[in-house]
C-alpha cells in the first residue's frame, strides 16, 4: 500500500511534499535532497553560529552609535576658552594699636597674679596637713562587670578543654573528722561511689560501707536507718540530701565553695537538687536523664566545668547502664565509672 494516494492525472516524476504541521522532517524517497535539507536546517539551528553573527551585529551598532556621540561631543563643544576668575586681592592686615597692645600686657600680667595666688593657697593647704583632692579613675564612669566564658578551667582557665583528660576535680579538702551518716537501701549506690572516692583521698568509710583508706583526714560511719538521711557531725544534724552530698563533697575534694568556683557550685547544686528530688519521689529520672543529655551536649560535666565533681558522682549512682541512655548520658558515665573504678 502506498504512503500517499495519487490519482493518474498526475506526472509521473511528481515529487510529493507533505503538510509541516510541528517541523521539518527529511524525506527519505529523494536521499539527495534529504541530506541538503538536513545540511541547512543544521545551519539554520547552530546556536554557536547564531551567537556569533547576533555579536556581530551588536559590535556594528555600537560602532555606529559611538561614532554619532563623538560627533555629538565635538559639536556641543566650547569656541572659545572661559575666562578664568582671578583670586581677590588679600587685604592688607591692620597694624596692632598701641592701645590694644597695652591692653593684652596687662591681661596677660593678671593671669600670672592669679596663678602666683593658686599655687600660694596649695602651698598653705599641704602646711596645714589637708590632703589632696583624689583624681578621679577613669575606670570608675565604666561598667563593673565583664562576660567571661563559663566553661573555663579553674586552674588553668583553658577553655578549649577537648584535649585534657577526663580527671576528678581536686579542691582543698576540708576535715570533718568523725561523722555519723544514716541512709537507706535507696542511697547505698551513691554511698558505695563516694567510697571509692574517699578510698583515692584519705577519707574513711565504715559501717554498712566500708573502704580500705589508709590515710584518714576523715571518718564517716554509715548507719541504715528509716525516713530521711541524716549526717551527725559533732551536735549539728544536717536532714537535707542536697546538703549532705555538699559536706561530704568538700571533705572528698569534689565540692568547693570558695569564690572562684561559685559557677561550678550553682551548676552541681541544679543537679543534687534533681537527684534529691529523685531519690524523695518526688521527681522523674527520665526526663532529668534527657535534661542532662542537652546539659552534657554543651559542657564535659555537671559541673559546666571538664572535671567531674560531687554532682556527676551522685547523678550517676541513679544511672542503669543496662537501660538505653541518651548517646550524651552514655558516653558521660562511661568516663565516670572509669574514673571511681
Amino acid at each position: 500500500m502506498s504512503m500517499y494516494k495519487l490519482t493518474p492525472t498526475f506526472k509521473s516524476d511528481f515529487e510529493v511534499h507533505p503538510k509541516i504541521a510541528c517541523y521539518r522532517v527529511a524525506s527519505y524517497h529523494n536521499p539527495a535532497a534529504g541530506t541538503q535539507s538536513a545540511t541547512s536546517a543544521e545551519t539554520e539551528s547552530d546556536p554557536r553560529k547564531a551567537l556569533e553573527k547576533k555579536q556581530l551585529e551588536l559590535i556594528e551598532r555600537l560602532k555606529g552609535q559611538t561614532e554619532q556621540l563623538n560627533k555629538l561631543l565635538v559639536s556641543l563643544a566650547p569656541t572659545k576658552e572661559a575666562p578664568i576668575c582671578a583670586k581677590p586681592a588679600q587685604k592688607p592686615q591692620k597694624e596692632a594699636t598701641p592701645e590694644a597692645a597695652a591692653g593684652g600686657k596687662k591681661d596677660k600680667d593678671a593671669k600670672k597674679e592669679a596663678r602666683k595666688a593658686a599655687k600660694a593657697e596649695a602651698v598653705k593647704k599641704v602646711a596645714g596637713g589637708a590632703a589632696p583632692a583624689p583624681k578621679s579613675s577613669a575606670k570608675s564612669s565604666g561598667n563593673q562587670w565583664t562576660v567571661e566564658d563559663d566553661r573555663k578551667t579553674w586552674e588553668t582557665n583553658l577553655t578549649l578543654t577537648v584535649n585534657l583528660p577526663t580527671s576528678l576535680v581536686a579542691y582543698e579538702q576540708e576535715h570533718l573528722k568523725n561523722v555519723t551518716l544514716t541512709v537507706r537501701d535507696a542511697d547505698l549506690s551513691w554511698v558505695k561511689a563516694l567510697a571509692k572516692v574517699g578510698e583515692k583521698r584519705g577519707v574513711s568509710f565504715e559501717g554498712e560501707v566500708k573502704n580500705q583508706a589508709k590515710e584518714k583526714k576523715s571518718t564517716v560511719k554509715v548507719v541504715k536507718g528509716k525516713g530521711t538521711p541524716t549526717l551527725q557531725i559533732e551536735k549539728t544534724t544536717v536532714k537535707s540530701l542536697q546538703t549532705i552530698w555538699k559536706v561530704l563533697g568538700s571533705a572528698l575534694g569534689l565540692f568547693s565553695r570558695r569564690p572562684q568556683q561559685v559557677l561550678s557550685a550553682s551548676h552541681q547544686a541544679i543537679w543534687l537538687n534533681k537527684a534529691e528530688q529523685i531519690l524523695l519521689g518526688t521527681g522523674d529520672l527520665s526526663y532529668a536523664t534527657r535534661e542532662a543529655s542537652q546539659f552534657l551536649a554543651r559542657f564535659d560535666s555537671l559541673s559546666s566545668q571538664w572535671e567531674v565533681s560531687i554532682a556527676d558522682i551522685v547523678f550517676r549512682s541513679l544511672l542503669n547502664l543496662s537501660e538505653a541512655q541518651p548517646n550524651n548520658v552514655e558516653t558521660w558515665a562511661k568516663k565516670i565509672d572509669a574514673l571511681v573504678a
